[in-house]
């Protein structure tokens, strides 16, 4: 019974510091997943401001995109007056000349 004593004085401290040990690695995992759970939710943050950002650069390239076309009829619209007046003139200078 001594030697069974013995070997449960020597195992018994042994269990107890294997049970603290796994305690200590589980704090140590908990720590870490609750670092990256922090950095994953930091990072999706970041990606929805980024989001939109990227919404926001899109509707003001939509904006002037519209613009632009907008000046581009405007463009035409004062070229063909310009032709228009050009033709007039011609002829009325031709007209002037064949007197």
């Amino acid at each position: 019974m001594k030697p069974l004593a013995k070997l449960g004085a020597v195992i018994l401290p042994l269990a107890l510091l294997t049970a603290c040990a796994n305690t200590a690695e589980m704090e140590a995992l908990k720590a870490s997943v609750e670092a990256a759970q922090s950095t994953a939710d930091s990072a999706l943050v970041a990606a929805r401001n980024a989001q939109a950002t990227a919404d926001t650069a899109q509707r003001s390239a939509t904006d002037a995109e519209l613009s632009a076309m907008n000046a581009q009829r405007a463009a035409e619209r004062a070229q063909n007056a310009v032709d228009a007046c050009c033709a007039r003139i011609d002829r009325m200078f031709e007209k002037a000349m064949s007197k």
